[in-house]
């Protein structure tokens, strides 16, 4: 299978060189792609260093920080044009543990997104006790308000086909920042059924800052009310059970 690793970057110099390093361990020979959004600390120059002695290294830069939804939607539509079988996204601050990109790549080839999920069996979330609060009431709101059947709605570390991608409405998601991972699922889960969870732990950043705030805890309530709305008039609602 052919696959493309997607990493967005906002100052994540101290992360980005080892990350590609751990990348190419343990799925070696797969293409990465970078999409940096200008970062100040210099995160694209290290990759561009990177890129003289490495041919499966590849970058696209964006003038400002526009987002982690639009810069997900880039790199999935990168897929989908440079006709990769599969897109595996992951975070660039070893939140998400590149010992798992295996995992993901093996689970693609039977099924069309595949999801790391801290809330099933064997699963864990390193956060402390307000963030973890934030994020179960966030995938209940997922489930029960957008109808999402997993039990794992909101973290980046996720695997596409590309077959399944190019189905997608992308024009019609609206999400630019953390609440994009809901409303992307939310069209997914109306495409196909073939879904899947693996248990991760998920490990609270190790170097540099959260890039979450206020904000866009903000958007992401207005995002689940918009999905509830559009939901409760849809004709086209194939989603059935809801997980309590």
């Amino acid at each position: 299978m052919k696959i493309v690793i997607g990493v967005a970057t906002y100052n994540e110099a101290l992360n980005i060189e080892r990350l590609i390093t751990e990348i190419h361990q343990n799925i070696p020979n797969q293409r990465i792609l970078v999409l940096d959004d200008n970062s100040p600390d210099g995160t694209a120059t290290i990759v561009d260093r990177l890129m003289s002695s490495d041919p499966h290294l590849r970058i696209l830069r964006r003038p400002g920080k526009l987002g982690l939804g639009s810069a997900t939607l880039t790199m999935m539509k990168y897929a989908v044009e440079n006709n990769f079988d599969a897109i595996i996204i992951m975070d660039a601050d070893f939140s998400h543990d590149p010992k798992e990109l295996p995992i993901i790549a093996k689970l693609l080839e039977e099924n069309d997104f595949v999801t790391g999920s801290r809330y099933i069996e064997g699963g864990k979330c390193q956060y402390g006790l307000y963030r973890t609060i934030i994020s179960k009431v966030a995938n209940w709101g997922a489930r029960n308000m957008a109808g999402i059947p997993l039990y794992e709605c909101t973290t980046a570390y996720r695997g596409f086909r590309t077959e399944l991608l190019r189905k997608l409405p992308m024009e019609k998601i609206r999400s630019s920042g953390y609440s994009f991972q809901v409303e992307v699922l939310y069209y997914i889960v109306r495409q196909t059924n073939k879904l899947k969870e693996f248990p991760i732990v998920f490990a609270d950043r190790i170097l540099g800052q959260s890039k979450i705030n206020k904000k866009e805890m903000m958007m992401s309530a207005i995002t689940l009310l918009r999905l509830l709305k559009k939901r409760i008039l849809s004709e086209d609602n194939k989603i059935t059970k809801i997980i309590k």
